[in-house]
C-alpha cells in the first residue's frame, strides 16, 4: 500500500467521525425541540377553538352575517380538535430520548424526521381546508347567502399569501428533513459496521 492510499483512507474515517459527531451534538442541542413545536401548535388550535367559539356567539347575535360566522365557527370548531390530535399522534415517537449510545441516539434523530416528515402532510391538510373553506364562502356569497364581498377579498388574500407562504417553506422543509434521515441512516450503518468490525 502506498502512503497516499493510507492517508486518504485515515482522511475518511476522520471525516466519518466528524460528521457523527456534529450530528450527535445537534440532536442534543435540539433535545427538546419536538416539545416545544408541539406545544405552540397546541396552542394555535386552542387559540382557533377559542375563535370559533367566539364566531359561533357572534353568529347567534348577529342577523346580518349569522351565515359568515357560522361557517367559520362550524370549520374551525370541527378542525382544530381533529388536526390537534393529528399532531400529536404524528410528533409522539419523536419525544422518546433513549440516547445512551450513539447507535440510539441517531435512531432518536430517524424518529424526529420522520415524525416532522407526518406534521409536514397535517400542514398540508391545514392548507386543503383553508382552500376549500375559501370556495365555500365564495359559492355562498354567489348564491346570496353570504354579503361580504369586501371582507370576502381581503380574506382570500390573506389566505393566498399565508398558504402559498406555508407551501413553500413546507416543501423546503421536507427536502432537508429527507437528507436529514438519510444522513442519520447512513451514518448509522457506518456505525453498524464498524461496531461488527471492532468484534
Amino acid at each position: 500500500m502506498n502512503d497516499d492510499f493510507i492517508r486518504d483512507l485515515r482522511g475518511a474515517w476522520q471525516s466519518q467521525d466528524h460528521d457523527v459527531t456534529a450530528a450527535l451534538q445537534r440532536l442534543r442541542r435540539n433535545r427538546w425541540t419536538p416539545h416545544l413545536v408541539l406545544a405552540m401548535e397546541i396552542s394555535v388550535c386552542m387559540l382557533s377553538l377559542a375563535t370559533g367559539v367566539w364566531f359561533a356567539w357572534v353568529a347567534a347575535h348577529n342577523e346580518q352575517h349569522r351565515i359568515l360566522f357560522a361557517l367559520s365557527a362550524a370549520v374551525l370548531l370541527i378542525t382544530a380538535p381533529a388536526l390537534a390530535v393529528a399532531s400529536l399522534l404524528a410528533r409522539r415517537r419523536s419525544f422518546a430520548w433513549d440516547a445512551v449510545s450513539p447507535e440510539a441516539l441517531l435512531r432518536v434523530g430517524l424518529h424526529r424526521a420522520e415524525a416532522s416528515l407526518r406534521a409536514i402532510r397535517i400542514g398540508r391538510w391545514h392548507i386543503a381546508i383553508v382552500a376549500v373553506f375559501v370556495a365555500v364562502l365564495w359559492i355562498a356569497q354567489a348564491l346570496g347567502f353570504v354579503r361580504a364581498i369586501n371582507f370576502l377579498v381581503l380574506y382570500t388574500a390573506v389566505c393566498a399569501v399565508v398558504c402559498v407562504g406555508s407551501a413553500l417553506w413546507m416543501r423546503l422543509r421536507e427536502r432537508q428533513l429527507r437528507s436529514e434521515h438519510a444522513a442519520h441512516l447512513s451514518l448509522l450503518a457506518k456505525l453498524q459496521v464498524e461496531g461488527e468490525d471492532s468484534r
